[in-house]
């Protein structure tokens, strides 16, 4: 096999997933015997479920979640069993819901353009489409097989398994995804260094069904925080009528499991509680029901800990870290599986790249260079929500949850976006509606890293605007499918196909560059793909490729398999045939990792990584 991912949790399976639809032969090996009961990590955000999109499984989703909605979307009343308002409240009791105070409504969040919603689907139903979507792709998934032993070399990695029925088996990879949690010691067996605030708080879930409809009627929301004298913490409904979940600190269940591990220099290990006394949970949940007499049926409790520990870096040689085992935090905020599905389609596309002979091995290394920072970032958002004072972060202060969500920006090699010319964005200032079209400060690849290596990752001020480094704007396209003409995005011009794996895309309104994408992808021998759109620039912003992208009637921009605008040139006036190739081409190669050496009449045969 060419990839072995281990760990089966959302990020595992999504790493097979991907890796899978982009033709690589990847095998997972998860030691639990089935996909996770619990319902955790329900918070699907809308960039997560824009790779589920593209993967072919927002159907899947939409039919076992919740559509994330406003607060005043009429279906929140209409279709209860379909939608779920983005509404946090504050309130003493589900009793009083009269008096509930409005703490978050994601107005802003579910304003950002794009081609599907965020969803609330938990991780106990996220597991098995995830599972079923890496198999159907081709992953071969084996649950119940533990890794033991593991030797690195430079060329790749030899495991030692540990499989159902006791027996001991070898397997050989070229990479290795660790995808092992926060209990997993790859990390350490290869090198990597784990750090940070360790255990910051120690809560417990009560999982329970009750038979709440009479109770709220129509007034639902993503999640209540009640205080009360007899509760204090957080409830939320499930994916199912009547299943619910609270949230407490450990101590209101009695004495708690004890100081245990949690150093800042150390991994927590896993800590053995007592079962609290079922009679408490229950005195618990009826004070935060409020209600006398309403049956209530424990499903289950655990414990858990808050904690924060970051890997000093993603990849070590062949192995790679993704989810939990690279960057563990708070759940506040609902990004954790979130940030492990994105970690996942980002290397998903160059490992993908690096083994069927279009990209050059340096590619692999953006990996650390992106997502870690973005990592950072996030971990101490979710810090500062979980109470953790802002001194303690280096004075880092709230940010926009849009920006965490999906308006973080990559500066790494596979940005070339110093290469733009300067003389291209002659003429464009002109336009008060055109987005800027530089973006924030380029930082060519060569220049030194900020002594913080979060500083750039989350700009000032959210905006999508087609700069290099951040998410290609949603536009609305139309598209011929067939017979039909279907509304698309943006985004799905840039998706890969079974067909053909990730992909390289330029989007233009000139037709110019069509024929510049054709010539590159010729002379590099890479999988490039040009789309002229209309450039619709007496359309609202929103509604423009020009406008909502920054390029002008004569530029382009190139963007990555995952999304992302590598490139850009902006221009109203196209370049001259031989400007746009030389540019196009130094642009590539740099995203690609390309030797330097490679002439332009080098065509390698692309090859599978099968």
């Amino acid at each position: 096999m060419t990839v072995l991912v281990v760990g089966g949790g959302p990020t595992g399976l999504a790493t097979a997933l991907f890796l899978a639809r982009a033709g690589v032969a990847v095998r997972l090996l998860e030691r639990r015997a089935a996909t996770s009961p619990l319902p955790r990590a329900t918070h699907v955000t809308r960039r997560t479920m824009e790779l589920l999109r593209e993967a072919g499984l927002e159907p899947a989703v939409a039919a076992v979640g919740f559509e994330v909605v406003p607060g005043d979307d009429p279906r929140a009343r209409t279709e209860p069993d379909r939608v779920l308002p983005r509404t946090v409240i504050g309130i003493p009791s589900l009793a009083r819901l009269d008096d509930a105070e409005v703490l978050e409504t994601g107005e802003e969040e579910l304003a950002v353009p794009g081609p599907c919603p965020p969803f609330w689907c938990g991780q106990d139903r996220m597991e098995p489409l995830l599972r079923e979507g890496a198999v159907r792709a081709g992953a071969d998934v084996r649950f119940g097989h533990e890794l033991v032993g593991l030797d690195v070399g430079e060329d790749g990695v030899l495991a030692r398994v540990r499989r159902p029925d006791g027996g001991l088996e070898r397997l050989s990879a070229r990479y290795l995804v660790a995808a092992d949690g926060a209990h997993g010691w790859i990390p350490e067996h290869v090198g990597v260094v784990r750090t940070g605030l360790g255990t910051v708080a120690r809560r417990t879930s009560i999982l329970f069904r009750a038979d709440l409809a009479g109770l709220i009627g129509h007034r639902r929301f993503f999640m209540s925080m009640i205080d009360n004298p007899g509760f204090s913490g957080a409830l939320m409904q499930l994916n199912d009528a009547h299943g619910w979940a609270a949230a407490v600190e450990a101590t209101a269940l009695g004495p708690g499991p004890g100081p245990g591990p949690g150093t800042p220099n150390l991994p927590d290990a896993p800590q053995a509680a007592p079962a609290p006394a079922p009679e408490r949970c229950l005195e618990l949940l009826r004070a935060a029901i409020g209600v006398p007499g309403i049956r209530i049926d424990l499903a289950a409790t655990f414990h858990w800990q808050a904690r924060h520990r970051m890997a000093d870096r993603y990849r070590q040689g062949p192995v790679l870290l993704v989810g939990d085992a690279a960057h563990l935090h708070p759940p506040a905020g609902g990004y954790g599986s979130n940030m492990g599905i994105q970690d996942a389609h980002n290397l998903a596309w160059k490992l993908a790249a690096v083994l069927r002979g279009w990209a050059g091995p340096a590619l692999l290394d953006s990996y650390d260079a992106e997502r870690r920072p973005v990592g950072i970032a996030t971990a101490r958002q979710t810090l500062l929500l979980d109470g953790v004072p802002s001194d303690r972060l280096g004075g880092t202060l709230p940010a926009d949850p849009r920006t965490i969500i999906m308006g973080y920006r990559y500066r790494s090699a596979s940005v070339p976006d110093g290469l733009s010319d300067p003389a291209d964005l002659a003429g464009l200032a002109d336009l008060p509606d055109l987005p800027d079209p530089a973006g924030p400060p380029a930082r060519p690849a060569d220049r030194d890293r900020p002594a913080d290596p979060a500083a750039d990752a989350f700009p000032a001020a959210f905006a999508l605007t087609g700069a290099p480094g951040t998410r290609l704007p949603h536009v609305p396209v139309r598209l011929r499918r067939g017979d039909r003409t279907v509304t698309a995005s943006t985004l799905d011009l840039c998706a890969p196909t079974t067909r053909t794996g990730p992909v390289l895309t330029l989007l233009t309104a000139d037709e110019r560059w069509r024929t510049t994408a054709a010539e590159v992808a010729r002379d590099l021998g890479v999988p490039l793909r040009a789309h002229v759109l209309p450039a619709g620039e007496s359309l609202p912003p929103a509604l423009s490729f020009t406008r909502s992208c920054g390029t002008g009637r004569g530029g382009a921009v190139l963007v990555r398999p995952d999304g992302f605008v590598a490139w850009r040139s902006a221009t109203h006036t196209a370049p001259s045939a031989e400007q746009r190739r030389r540019r196009l081409t130094a642009a590539v190669r740099a995203l690609l990792a390309l030797p330097a050496d490679r002439a332009e009449t080098h065509r390698p045969r692309l090859r599978s990584g099968r």
